[in-house]
Order: structure tokens, then sequence, then C-alpha cells
């Protein structure tokens, strides 16, 4: 489900898997037609309200030219994998992915790969702990 509100770029560059929610408010920015950046979202994945997800940043290593003329770092893939959870309002950053029935708290800013299993939250995102059975219920609404 691509929710009303909803936004993507460079649609070509994005995979969907089946059973997949994306809520209102969420931007997937998967570069350039002609880049090498992709968006993978995996099966039975929830990405919460206004998610933005990036493979690409802007270049800003050169002092003596405005960075708005300074073009973009290579593009690197983002990866959702199969289960995870991204909580409202997360940035998932590129070269990132997300571990399979991992949960991302809501507000986190994700710079690193995260691993399967945890929850993760915070600027930048860490991992908080394991979810085991019974732990968890509301940790990223």
């Amino acid at each position: 489900e691509f929710r009303p509100g909803a936004y993507a770029a460079c649609c070509s560059n994005i995979e969907l898997g089946h059973h997949v929610v994306i809520r209102p408010g969420t931007m997937l920015f998967a570069g350039y037609p002609d880049g090498p950046g992709k968006i993978t979202i995996e099966d039975d994945a929830m990405i919460g309200s206004g998610v933005h997800i990036y493979v690409s940043n802007h270049r800003y290593d050169e002092l003596n030219v405005p960075i708005i003329d300074q073009g973009h770092y290579l593009a690197e893939p983002v990866t959702l994998k199969k289960g995870c959870w991204i909580g409202a309002n997360a940035i998932i950053l590129p070269g990132v992915t997300i571990g399979e029935n991992s949960v991302i708290g809501a507000g986190s800013v994700v710079t690193k790969s995260i691993p399967a299993g945890v929850l993760a939250a915070g600027n930048p995102a860490k991992v908080i702990r394991k979810i085991d059975k019974g732990n968890g219920a509301s940790d990223a609404e």
C-alpha cells in the first residue's frame, strides 16, 4: 500500500516486495534515473508517516565552490529487509541496510546499517536492545 501523500522519485530505482505499507508524508528518493542508487523494500515491511529515505547526498568538500554547484556523491543503495518497521519521521541515509524484523524508533536518523532483530533509535541511531518475545509493544510509535 502506497498511501496518499507519500512521494517517490526515480521510481525505476525502487523495488517493493509484497505486503509493504508506506504511510503518508513518506519520501523515497532513489537518486537519478542514470545513477546507481536503488531502494529495495522487502516483503512485510512497514514505513511510518513522514519517513525519508535517500540514496545520495550533496557534495560539500570544496570550500571555494558553493555547495549548490558541487553536485552529489555517488549514490549508495538502501535496503529495508523483510519484516522491518521504520517509525514515523525517521531518516534513512545512503548505504544503509535495516536488518530483518528490526525496528527503527520514530524520529531516528540512521547513518549506518542496523542488524536483524533489534530496536535502534536516536540521532544517530544506535542499537538499543535485541527484540525478544514479549518485549517491544510501543517502542517505535
